[in-house]
């Protein structure tokens, strides 16, 4: 029962292992869905800066309007005020005179209607387009929003699984912890081994007391038959007083486990009672709803604390009552049944049957004590093994609380930046729209001006309508902005994240963690970064990528080559060595699936290539340390734990193993020791032999004898 409760508690471990591997792979594609939404972000940043540039040619041509308006209306001010002089002269002169200059004042005011009739046609030309700004502004910042609102919904979803991951991790490490307690508790355990040293010793005594009885000494073999029983006696009574004073010992823990039982019922009771009766105070006193609110969630979280307690200990005392004391019970009965035997057995307890049932009632013991001992260390280990599981997953919690802060940062800086431009755009548009207003209301307000034709007083009707539906938009966008302003600045509701995690004992885990942190990180500030060329050809590949692998991905697999980037070329012309790696490739099925390097090696007028995996490259690196002492401070890519076939991490290795190469060939050409160094002269004629002599992994061919090519 003991073996089958083992093996179902293994399965429950197996079925924790794999869904934290579920979980895992489920936060990898959370990520890449994440950095998809980081570029449509983008995309929207570069289209919303290409708006503030058209924003700002507009608002250019009508600052140049506005300036031609008000140099036209300067002329026209000066003109009128020579006008008056003039009509004042002539008012003082003859009558024809002053005729003569009323038709020509009234031919210049006809022309000023019609530039004044053109000028609030343009402003009508005008008034759309500044509508239509506001709108698509509206709109974009409306997107926006929403997809930062989605997107802080999202972060804070997935902080909340794993969270509530990390919780039920450790619950069922603490309910493990118990059950391997209650199993057997580390004084057992040393009692267990002084047992099975005591009957080791008695097993050793009994059996030189059996060789003795095969000679031909029999009162020696007598004695010390005698001897071995005795002594067996004396175990078996120490024993059985040592399983008394336990089993009282676990008598006195049930009867106190027990009352506390009670206790914490009475109390869970009272919890219960008090709660159901806050609905009916809530109701009394309204004044007060926050802070009986308060007390309300802090009394139910002392009832789950309550329940919790009163189930741990209930199954504490089941335990005691139906596994512990039956099983000591039984044990001392065993032991007293033995002295009972021995009892009245005792005038023959130094024949030879009596040395074998002995021995073999010592043995039979041995196995049972070395047994229980062996199922402890079992659930020890299996304990241990549950604590680093634990360990890690909250560790890993740790570090993706930790980038998920970091993006609500980005987030939320961006989201103030797209903010500052829209209000700069308001303003901007604001301004625009005063200048127009201040260009058409500085006209002459002489008597000769004021009466106007009907044409021009609807004109300006309409146009002060533009104006007001200008100015009510404006102030919406302005009052959405503030309204988004303060949305923003209210605290979200953020869970609280895990106050005590355990340290996590392997410290190659951790360095990965807190590497994949940083490079995620540095993604982010690549992507903010990067130039609006970059993007679209980002987004343009992704899109021929998707194509691609929709298309035929078994082929894909197979054929998907990457190329060294043009900017990372080897620049040692002048090396007599030149090696390079231009590109990556994947091939293997299922387990064997694995990246190749090609390796691209000139030497004078020879090129070969050959393909090589990680895994020989760092056997070329040890035999060749071994070989050259040179070479022990050369740095060596590291072996990854965990995404070694995470192709950006094999982009990068490519990179790193490519330097590796230049400075060990330059490290060999400087060897005195080296088969690649100069001659007396001083001048390198160096061949594709002597490159192949360094080590077997230039040569091609060497380890080309796998199924897929090369390996």
């Amino acid at each position: 029962e003991f073996e089958r409760q083992q093996r179902e508690e293994l399965e429950k471990l197996e079925m924790k292992r794999r869904l934290i591997k579920d979980m895992e792979a489920k936060h990898l594609s959370e990520k890449a869905e994440l950095e998809r939404l980081q570029q449509e972000v983008e995309s929207q940043r570069k289209e919303s800066e290409e708006v503030q540039q058209r924003i700002l040619r507009q608002e250019e041509s009508l600052r140049h309007r506005s300036q031609d308006i008000e140099s036209r209306l300067q002329d026209f001010l000066a003109e009128k005020e020579r006008f008056e002089e003039e009509r004042r002269s002539e008012i003082q002169g003859a009558e024809p005179q002053c005729r003569g200059h009323w038709k020509e004042q009234q031919e210049r005011e006809e022309e000023e209607k019609q530039e004044e009739v053109k000028r609030r046609q343009q402003q009508v030309v005008e008034q759309p387009e500044i509508y239509r700004e506001l709108e698509r502004l509206k709109r974009e910042r409306e997107e926006q929003k929403v997809r930062l609102e989605m997107e802080q919904r999202r972060l804070e979803e997935q902080e909340r699984d794993q969270l509530s991951l990390v919780g039920r991790l450790e619950e069922q490490l603490r309910e493990r912890h118990e059950a391997a307690t209650a199993l057997l508790a580390r004084e057992d355990a040393r009692r267990l081994e002084e047992e099975r040293q005591a009957l080791t010793e008695i097993r050793e005594v009994l059996l030189r007391a059996k060789e003795a009885a095969e000679r031909s000494d029999v009162e020696d073999a007598s004695k010390e038959g005698r001897s071995a029983h005795n002594r067996y006696m004396d175990f078996k009574e120490a024993q059985v007083k040592e399983l008394g004073q336990l089993e009282e010992g676990l008598r006195h823990q049930r009867e106190r486990l027990e009352k506390e039982v009670a206790a914490e019922r009475s109390t869970l009771l009272l919890l219960a009672h008090s709660l159901k009766e806050r609905p009916q105070q809530l109701k009394e006193v309204q004044e007060k709803g926050v802070q009986d609110s308060t007390t309300a969630c802090q009394e139910e979280l002392l009832l789950k604390q309550a329940e919790h307690r009163l189930q741990f200990k209930e199954e504490q005392l089941a335990n005691l009552a139906e596994d512990l004391l039956p099983a000591l019970a039984e044990e001392k009965q065993r032991a007293v049944e033995v002295l009972e035997r021995s009892s009245r057995s005792n005038g023959n307890c130094d024949g030879p049957p009596e040395l074998d049932n002995t021995l073999f009632q010592v043995e039979k013991e041995l196995e049972d004590k070395e047994e229980k001992l062996h199922l402890h260390w079992h659930s020890a280990q299996q304990l241990q093994q549950l604590q680093e599981t634990y360990e890690f997953t909250t560790n890993v919690a740790r570090q993706e609380d930790k980038v998920r802060r970091k993006e609500k940062e980005i987030l939320e800086s961006r989201e103030k930046q797209q903010r500052e431009a829209m209000e700069q755009a308001v303003a901007r548009l604001e301004r625009r729209h005063s200048a127009l207003r201040r260009s058409t209301s500085l006209e002459p307000d002489t008597e000769e001006q004021r009466p106007r034709s009907s044409v021009t007083r609807t004109t300006r009707t309409g146009a002060d309508l533009d104006q007001q539906r200008v100015e009510r938009e404006i102030q919406k966008l302005r009052q959405k902005i503030s309204e988004g302003d303060n949305r923003s600045s209210s605290p979200i509701g953020h869970i609280q994240s895990l106050n005590t995690l355990l340290p996590l004992s392997d410290d190659r885990i951790n360095a990965y963690i807190e590497e994949e942190v940083q490079r995620r990180l540095h993604e982010m500030n690549l992507l903010n970064g990067s130039s609006n060329m970059n993007l679209s050809l980002s987004r343009e590949s992704l899109r021929e990528e998707e194509k691609l692998q929709n298309l035929n991905p078994r082929r894909l697999k197979y054929e998907h080559l990457v190329s060294r980037p043009s900017g990372s070329s080897y620049d040692g012309v002048q090396e007599p060595v030149k090696i390079s790696i231009p590109r990556y490739v994947l091939r293997g099925q299922g387990k064997d699936e694995h990246f190749e390097f090609e390796v691209k090696i000139s030497v004078v007028d020879e090129t070969w290539t050959v393909f090589r995996r990680y895994s020989r490259f760092r056997e070329m690196h040890k035999s060749l340390k071994s070989k050259y002492p040179e070479l022990t401070a050369l740095e060596f890519p590291p072996k990854k734990l965990f995404g070694n076939r995470d192709e950006r991490m094999v982009a990068e290795r490519r990179g790193h193993l490519e330097r590796y190469l230049q400075n060990l060939f330059r490290i060999m050409l400087c060897s005195s020791h080296s088969p690649l160094k100069a001659d007396e002269d001083g001048v390198f004629r160096l061949s594709k032999l002597d490159v192949c002599e360094v080590s077997a992994f230039f040569k091609k061919g060497v380890f080309e004898s796998s199924s897929h090519g090369t390996s």
